[in-house]
């Protein structure tokens, strides 16, 4: 808001050039998306700690989620020459709960893999059935980590490491806290591993759903 109020005195007084006021008025604009962005991460966060948001489990294919994030993700990764790896015990895994919330789950996680990535560097999405009962999703890259320091934090509301920083000027450091919140308000659990200098990997868990095979209908194979 600071930012936002100079530029637009400095614009008034006429202290900026004319030839000038186009890009400040840029920047001006994309400081307003920020803190818009920002406006909507607390209100959901509050929404979701005070009961207003309701989730709704229904059965999804956790898979088709994370192919189509990857999908809509492709020119970013080819711009970084990321080695991209899909890794599913199954092509199709189904779990059980609100397919929104944990969308925006699984996408904050991708595009901080992405953001954070080293040029070049591998690109993991996995599903994983760990349990009888759980189905555990996660995404890696290489890059330079967290430090040992870092990691008991990352989950913390406006937490940014010095690095996020520098790479990300326009996150609050509310992402990877809402993704907790969301995550801990199915009664799953999420955490982070890393080997500072290497790479990241976050994981999540979600209660498996089978969903029954439809038969075969054997009139077609019949011989008349």
């Amino acid at each position: 808001m600071t930012t936002i109020s100079g530029f637009i005195d400095s614009i008034l007084s006429g202290a900026i050039p004319e030839t000038e006021v186009p890009h400040y008025l840029g920047v001006i604009s994309s400081e307003v998306r920020r803190l818009s962005r920002l406006v909507s991460s607390l209100l959901d966060i509050t929404k979701i700690q005070a009961g207003e948001r309701k989730f709704t489990k229904t059965p999804f294919d956790v898979c088709e989620m994370a192919r189509e994030i990857i999908i809509s993700n492709e020119q970013r990764l080819e711009e970084k020459h990321l080695d991209v790896r899909f890794e599913v015990d199954e092509d199709n895994m189904y779990v059980s709960a609100d397919r929104d919330a944990i969308h925006q789950v699984l996408y904050n996680l991708c595009d901080n893999a992405i953001k954070f990535s080293d040029e070049g560097g591998k690109y993991i999405v996995s599903v994983k059935n760990i349990s009888a009962a759980k189905t555990e999703v996660s995404v890696y890259n290489d890059g330079e980590g967290i430090s040992a320091e870092d990691l008991p934090l990352v989950f913390d509301r406006f937490y940014k490491s010095d690095r996020s920083r520098g790479l990300d000027k326009t996150g609050a450091g509310l992402g990877l806290y809402i993704c907790r919140t969301i995550i801990e308000a199915h009664k799953e659990k999420i955490k982070v591993e890393s080997e500072y200098g290497k790479w990241v990997k976050f994981s999540f868990t979600l209660p498996r759903k089978d969903v029954p095979k439809l038969k075969e209908d054997k009139r077609s194979t019949e011989i008349k």
